[in-house]
């Protein structure tokens, strides 16, 4: 008995030495944005750094526009185009300014670990390959410059408001919690919750226009938030946002101090957010015109033209084609129909919805060339040129191809 409890003690104290032998090799897991361990030149660098660097120095000639446009060619096709991109993209924006500003290239980072063949691997694997999961992002890689121009339009412009958003913001907060998921039938619990605490706030202003913009403001905001953590199957959120944003629009907001260029800009960048979620589909041209749109114009087609460039810039495809949309929907609200075909070349064949606004706003004011100049300047290659070109047959048809050129 003895003999065989020492053979027992002898075993589990060889089993502990090579757990620990083991414990003690294994290192942790690298994700990406860990510090690079080895020399680099001076400064703080990540993993992803290097390997962006690796790639850019091997496979693209330490050319950082050729590796811009190859990261784009690989990680935009597939089922879900463009998913890994913008986060990658955004890294190397951060990265390729802070390369600047020390005065360094793709190969001065990369050093030697371009002669290394596990990290050659890695790299172009981590860049061109690999999906990119929550831990393995840098703080640009969340921080994207959609990221930034969304968050701007949520709550940018509110110090700028006669009565701040803030504060009631954070009264909806309150009602709702928007740091977690919530399911189908909970989501129809939000919506109730939003709509009576709005009709509360609402009721306290006492009529006060700049209260009731706030407050008003602050309901989509946290609305928009709030759909963004739900399941809104049964669309009940959806149809709050949208009865809350005709609410807004029609708040007398030009009684208050509120500056036209703050109002504008903020209430262009709200509609492509709200939008995001249905909040506003058919209702663009009708928001425009309860808000007041026919003195703005210009002003409004100003904004919105910079509007486009911040997004293109930031390669925000779609909110870039929303925005011209957004610009259609204001001229057909004015009723400036002289301006129609000029968008519609802007526009093209990419979104028929404001080009429907245009020809059937146009028809409606008895002006069929208007309506066939929209659809022959935008008979262009793009997502919908094949209604674009049914569009203008049934134009010639309702209308017996009377004046057709």
């Amino acid at each position: 008995m003895a003999r065989y409890e020492r053979r027992r003690l002898r075993c589990d104290n060889a089993l502990v030495s090579t757990a620990d032998k083991a414990t003690s090799r294994r290192r942790p897991p690298t994700f990406g944005p860990e510090p690079w361990p080895h020399t680099a030149p001076s400064g703080e660098w990540s993993h992803w750094d290097v390997w962006f660097a690796v790639a850019c120095v091997v496979d693209c000639g330490g050319d950082w526009d050729a590796f811009d446009v190859r990261l784009t060619r690989e990680r935009s096709g597939g089922v879900m185009p463009g998913a890994y991109l913008e986060p990658l993209w955004s890294h190397l924006l951060d990265l390729r300014e802070r390369l600047a500003a020390d005065g360094l290239g793709a190969a001065e980072l990369a050093g030697g670990a371009v002669r290394d063949p596990k990290v050659l691997a890695r790299a172009r694997s981590k860049v061109w390959k690999q999906a990119l999961e929550g831990r393995a992002k840098t703080a640009p890689m969340w921080w994207t410059p959609g990221r930034r121009l969304s968050e701007r339009a949520l709550t940018g412009a509110w110090p700028r408001f006669p009565v701040s958003p803030q504060g009631p913001y954070e009264a909806f907060a309150g009602v709702v919690d928007l740091d977690r998921h919530h399911g189908q039938w909970a989501t129809m619990s939000v919506a109730e919750d939003l709509a009576e605490a709005t009709v509360a706030q609402v009721g306290e202003a006492d009529g006060d226009a700049a209260r009731l913009l706030a407050i008003r403001r602050a309901a989509l905001t946290c609305g928009v938030r709030a759909v963004r953590v739900c399941d809104d199957s049964c669309g009940t959120l959806g149809e709050w946002l949208r009865q809350a944003v005709t609410e807004y629009a029609v708040v007398p907001w030009r009684q208050t101090t509120m500056p036209a260029d703050v109002f504008w800009q903020d209430f262009l960048e709200l509609l492509g957010e709200v939008g995001d979620f249905g909040g506003t589909s058919r209702q663009e041209a009708e928001l425009f015109l309860h808000a007041g749109v026919r003195g703005d114009l210009d002003l409004v087609e100003t904004l919105a033209c910079a509007l486009h460039g911040e997004y293109a810039s930031a390669r925000w495809d779609f909110r870039a084609r929303e925005i011209l949309g957004l610009r259609a929907y204001a001229q057909v609200a004015a009723g400036a129909v002289d301006r129609f075909t000029a968008t519609a070349a802007v526009l093209g064949s990419e979104d028929w919805q404001p080009l429907e606004a245009m020809v059937s706003c146009a028809l409606r004011q008895g002006d069929a060339a208007t309506a066939r100049a929209v659809l022959r300047a935008a008979d262009r290659p793009g997502f919908h040129r094949d209604w674009v070109q049914r569009r203008a047959i049934e134009v010639d048809r309702e209308l017996g191809g009377e004046g057709h050129a």
